[in-house]
Formats: C-alpha cells, sequence, structure tokens
C-alpha cells in the first residue's frame, strides 16, 4: 500500500518517505517526512503491506527454530 502526501499529493512507498518518528509511545502511527515537499505525514505501519517485500516472512525460513552449536575447542 503507498503512503500519499496530504499537502503535495505525492504518492510512494515507505522506503521513499523518512521515518522521524512514533506519534504516540505506544501504537502504530507515525511521522513520515514527504520526498517532494519534505512535510510530515501521519501514517499507520499496521495497515501499510510493501509490495516490494518478500513473500515469504521474515524468520519464517527453513531454518527457525533450529539451535545452531559450534564444536568446542579444547585447551
Amino acid at each position: 500500500m503507498a503512503i500519499v502526501c496530504r499537502k503535495c499529493g505525492h504518492k510512494g512507498t515507505r522506503a521513499e518517505f523518512r521515518f522521524l518518528g512514533h506519534v504516540d509511545s505506544a501504537g502504530a502511527n507515525t511521522y513520515r517526512r514527504c520526498p517532494k515537499c519534505e512535510a510530515a505525514v501521519v501514517c499507520d505501519e499496521v495497515e501499510i503491506i510493501d509490495d516490494e517485500s518478500g513473500k515469504e516472512v521474515w524468520g519464517a525460513g527453513p531454518l527457525r527454530g533450529r539451535v545452531f552449536t559450534r564444536k568446542r575447542k579444547e585447551a
């Protein structure tokens, strides 16, 4: 889902709009800066789905849950 600037109407991805900070201490609303007019835009991070992201959720691959250890070095 794209972010739209209310001031200039620029439409872009979340990666194009620079992260400025959270609106409140607990919540998914954030401030982002428009790359064209540099206005602050409030957006809900939960509703935004990147079309550029991979098909799989990060960390849900075949190695999830496995414990990796290495052999101990003998002193």
